[in-house]
């Protein structure tokens, strides 16, 4: 038994609050009959509503909340196992992890922006080997693979506090994803097409990005780059541990340090390898546009994998959950009326 939207089960903690809520409807109810006045004649005046129907049919309503909460997590069960080649590219995306990609001129920052538009990126690929690259002065790599929750899971947490040295080396990002690239050539098999997603500000530091585009190149691979953040600059925010905004970045002679975005070098990246540069900022992010550029190269069939089929359950927990509430709605509260007792003549 899996369960295919487990956050859906966060709804659970609704069945506990509907029993809370009933408890505190039947002793409110309790204390307004007890204001009415004589308890013997209260008692005689209510006769005719019977307490165990009416939690009986508090149980239905609860019972069923709980079983529409379980169908919204969508249990899977059981499944068959078979062989499955999707097509699809190899696609390293180069994160810039620099601190200038916190600045808010992007919400909520440019770095967490960035985070989910490409998860919602991933979201959209089926097939495609993906890899990450996150850079700062230096670099960190994951390999390329069609596991997108574990890419998902690398830059997740991810910061520019984890990054070993600070800056902003696009040319050192570029050269790191080429040689993920080149490793899966290495492989063997057939050719599939390749592409580098840059993102960043665009403000490279230490490194160079030219002479990094012009070899991928020569190896034919594109890249697209999405430049973030706005054009006109933006202050660095600086954190304290509680992740509180303490003040901004300034330079060794105390001047406020302003990250503008390198909208000609990215451009000319993409133009020097044959790919596309967009633009993203606070109303409109590059990712989609970048991946319908991705979507015209070329696809071929990955290795045959394995791929495990469940089977959907939902619907054997929304069926007694609809009868539980026609029952809970066509039972009455109210007692059968005892019969007369007879006359003698």
């Amino acid at each position: 038994m899996r369960f295919a939207n487990p956050h859906a089960l966060w709804l659970l903690f609704a069945v506990p609050a509907a029993v809370l809520g009933y408890g505190l409807a039947f002793a409110a109810r309790r204390r307004r009959l007890a204001r009415l006045g004589d308890e013997p004649l209260v008692a005689k005046m209510a006769a005719t509503v019977s307490m165990p129907r009416k939690l009986f049919r508090a149980a239905l309503a609860v019972l069923a909340l709980g079983l529409v909460a379980l169908a919204l997590a969508r249990p899977q069960a059981g499944g068959r196992a078979r062989l499955t080649k999707d097509r699809g590219i190899d696609l390293v995306v180069a994160f810039d992890f620099s601190r200038s990609m916190l600045a808010k001129d992007v919400y909520p920052s440019r770095l967490e922006r960035a985070k989910r538009e490409l998860d919602q990126l991933l979201d959209g690929l089926a097939g495609d080997r993906v890899g990450v690259v996150a850079f700062a002065g230096e670099t960190l790599s994951y390999p390329p693979t069609t596991d997108y929750a574990a890419v998902k899971l690398f830059w997740r947490d991810l910061g520019p506090w984890d990054m070993p040295v600070g800056g902003t080396a696009i040319g050192r990002a570029i050269t790191a994803a080429l040689q993920e690239l080149v490793n899966l050539r290495a492989k063997g098999g057939t050719t599939r097409g390749q592409a580098i997603l840059l993102l960043t500000d665009g403000e490279d530091t230490d490194s160079e990005p030219l002479e990094a585009a012009d070899q991928a190149s020569k190896l034919g691979v594109k890249i697209f780059t999405v430049g973030v953040g706005s054009r006109s600059g933006e202050l660095i925010p600086e954190y304290d541990e509680q992740g509180k905004v303490t003040g901004y970045v300034k330079d060794p002679d105390g001047k406020y340090v302003t990250s503008r975005l390198g909208e000609e070098t990215l451009a000319e990246i993409a133009r020097r390898t044959g790919g596309d540069f967009f633009h993203a900022d606070a109303k409109r992010f590059g990712v989609d546009e970048a991946a319908h550029a991705l979507a015209g190269l070329k696809r071929t069939e990955n290795e045959a994998r394995l791929v495990r089929e469940y089977d959907e359950v939902f619907e054997a927990l929304l069926g007694p959950a609809f009868l539980l509430l026609v029952l809970e709605a066509c039972m009455s509260e109210r007692r059968r009326p005892r019969p007369a007792e007879g006359k003698t003549a």
